[in-house]
């Protein structure tokens, strides 16, 4: 029988293929051990990865929730309101069905249970402070809850890191797992392509390309994400384990280039008013002189300060108070041009840098701001309007100054000399 499958009168495929199928027999065995065996080690490895991804995840939510509850908060210590009580509230159910959620369904080490534990009995200190502040009228006093509610939270958020950095080290560890599987699934390969015939060698192929490559596609974004490449994402286009490993990495991934990127903007924005805070505007300046030096353009800086913005806080409150900040910020942005750049300099006092521009036309803007500002009395309510005006002084280079410093220096001692011309009336209701 085996004489006649492989005489000559056979062809030439019949032969190859009984041949193979021949050989092929031990390696079966082979093939069929070895993918029990990695299937079970890629099961272990997505049960290693996936807990440390879950952990992150539901830190990253903690974190993201102390840092919401001091909003409601601080806006209640401004103007008093029931709603920010209740938006508390809200972000406080949140938070402990959040740290209820990571006992429940995460496996944490003892050090992060520790920390968890701190951070969770920490926030319930922070949250009964927030209830004696949304009770207390007295102001001096609020106040200080306020800074001792602050404080808590930090310390929370902050153990809260040292969770997230003990995960990163165990996703750290994981991808080390991972090379190692790798390496360990190689070998059975060689073993493999060593036993037999050519099919061996594509059946080798086939799961280096099935198993192996996703496997390094995810050791590879993890490595790229743990060096700060937040866009880093694996694309593995399967329904297997390692597609949902690739799906929760991806996730967690999304949520984290998320919140950093609302970090990052809080960082360099002013919450109130959504300008360039005083550090950023700072940099910017800094640059602006840099390039003006290289080129030899001019630039100009506006310090723009609100008139008796105490007495319009001390008379209708602060409340109104934020609304003036806000419409002379819009003002603001609306009357400058695309390239300039507008910032909150602290308190009742703005900023603009105007590129491209000199002394005069540096008064133009200067008085076409005003004007916009004086033009456009803000509504109080009941029928009443709260006519503003600002006080604007300015500074040019290289006319008025050769340096940053000089610049904000010179602008600074013009806006008191605007100021000192500014009559004591300004800023009142009119009906």
């Amino acid at each position: 029988m085996v004489r006649r499958i492989f005489s000559k009168s056979t062809s030439l495929r019949t032969r190859l293929t009984m041949g193979i199928l021949t050989m092929l027999l031990p390696l079966c065995v082979l093939m069929v051990g070895g993918f029990f065996v990695l299937k079970g080690a890629v099961s272990t490895l997505e049960e290693a990865v996936y807990n440390p991804v879950e952990k992150l995840l539901l830190a990253t939510d903690m974190q993201n929730a102390l840092y919401r509850a001091k909003n409601p908060v601080h806006q209640f210590n401004k103007r008093g309101e029931q709603a920010d009580w209740i938006s508390f509230d809200q972000v406080a159910v949140d938070l402990n069905l959040s740290f209820d959620r990571t006992y429940a369904t995460t496996i944490l080490s003892d050090r992060e249970y520790e920390l968890v534990t701190t951070a969770q009995h920490e926030w319930l200190n922070m949250s009964a402070i927030a209830q004696q502040i949304f009770r207390t009228e007295e102001s001096a006093e609020r106040d200080n809850l306020v800074f001792e509610f602050n404080r808590g939270l930090d310390r929370a958020i902050a153990m809260l890191n040292q969770v997230e950095s003990s995960i990163l080290l165990d996703i750290q560890n994981q991808r080390l797992a991972a090379q190692k599987l790798q390496w360990q699934s190689i070998v059975f390969g060689v073993a493999v392509f060593a036993a037999g015939l050519l099919f061996a060698i594509a059946g080798a192929f086939v799961l280096f390309k099935s198993v192996l490559s996703p496997i390094r596609s995810l050791e590879q974004s993890i490595n790229r994400f743990d060096k700060g490449d937040l866009n880093s994402r694996v694309n593995l286009q399967s329904n297997d384990e390692l597609g949902h490993l690739a799906t929760a990495f991806n996730g967690m991934a999304e949520r984290f280039q998320k919140l950093q990127s609302e970090l990052d903007y809080l960082s360099i924005h002013d919450s109130l008013t959504g300008l360039y805070d005083r550090p950023k505007f700072h940099e910017v300046v800094t640059m602006e002189t840099l390039r003006a030096k290289r080129y030899e353009r001019p630039y100009s800086i506006l310090f723009i300060d609100i008139d008796n913005f105490r007495a319009v806080n001390e008379c209708y409150g602060h409340l109104v108070g934020d609304s003036v900040l806000c419409s002379v910020a819009m003002q603001i942005n609306s009357t400058i041009r695309p390239t300039d750049t507008a910032a909150r300099n602290g308190g009742d006092e703005f900023a603009v840098l105007l590129s491209e521009t000199d002394a005069a036309g540096a008064k133009e803007t200067a008085d076409r701001i005003g004007k916009a500002i004086a033009e456009n009395p803000m509504n109080i309510g009941d029928g009443k309007s709260l006519k503003i005006s600002v006080s604007i002084g300015f500074s040019s280079y290289p006319q008025d100054a050769d340096s940053d410093v000089s610049m904000f220096a010179q602008a600074d001692m013009d806006l008191e000399k605007a100021k000192l011309k500014q009559p004591s009336h300004v800023n009142q209701v009119r009906k």
